[in-house]
């Protein structure tokens, strides 16, 4: 792997997956998606894998999309669904992931993190999905994974103010299983992975493709919807300069 995703073996099965792109922090580009979908087919063939964590950076676990990412997209050089290869992959990964959320995970981000199957989230760090703050419906599967995992009336609430939230203020609100103080945030990640590479692996494997299948369809689902919208959003003559306004102010 490059430089920015690093796969290694911590111990006994328990495989990491680092995200670190020091020149981006993070944000979602079509090439970061490319190494991310060859990695995690990496890591899936190993005969000893057990469990799987991924890890950011400390200040950004994955910041969305990038600028350039998001004006392409706009201009129909790239189409959002690409992204839901990653998102699939994440769900169809034979072992359980963990994230460790110890940076920011915003828009795209928190979408990736949400197709992992436990989240550990850090107190202070930032979270939410900010697509109406830049002019356009939330993409990755937003409109139907989130209300699943949230419930309906939450997830109206995050995307419709993109509100950014500080990790304690989503304690108890189903986002993460776990909200910790940042330094506790790998501890607890690589805590809860050895935990589940303890069980028989055929139980975890079931177990795995079975939490993961109502995921699928909800991501399945949102496809086509959130592509019909995008395309109204993206005509739009002003969307440009709504999104670069937006994004600088948020930076």
């Amino acid at each position: 792997m490059t430089e920015v995703i690093r796969v290694s073996c911590v111990q006994d099965g328990i495989f990491r997956l680092d995200l670190n792109d020091p020149e981006r922090k993070n944000l979602l580009t079509v090439e970061l998606g490319r190494e991310f979908l060859a990695a995690l087919a990496e890591v899936a063939l190993d005969p000893t894998l057990k469990a799987l964590v991924i890890t950011g950076r400390e200040d950004v676990f994955c910041g969305g999309a990038s600028l350039e990412s998001l004006k392409q997209l706009t201009s129909g050089i790239i189409d959002v669904k690409d992204l839901f290869a990653v998102q699939s992959q994440l769900l169809n990964f034979p072992v359980p992931i963990v994230a460790a959320l110890q940076g920011h995970a915003v828009a795209g981000g928190l979408m990736l993190a949400l197709c992992c199957d436990i989240l550990v989230a850090s107190e202070s760090s930032r979270y939410g999905l900010n697509f109406t703050r830049m002019g356009f419906t939330p993409a990755m599967g937003a409109t139907t994974l989130l209300p699943a995992v949230v419930g309906y009336h939450f997830a109206n609430e995050m995307i419709l103010t993109g509100k950014l939230y500080k990790g304690r203020e989503l304690k108890g609100r189903g986002v993460f299983n776990y909200v910790v103080r940042s330094q506790e945030v790998l501890d607890t990640a690589f805590n809860l992975a050895r935990d589940i590479a303890e069980k028989p692996m055929h139980v975890v494997q079931l177990l795995k493709e079975t939490f993961a299948l109502p995921r699928l369809q909800a991501l399945q689902e949102a496809r086509h919807r959130e592509h019909l919208m995008h395309k109204i959003c993206f005509s739009r003559p002003e969307i440009e300069s709504i999104i670069e306004e937006a994004y600088i102010d948020q930076a």
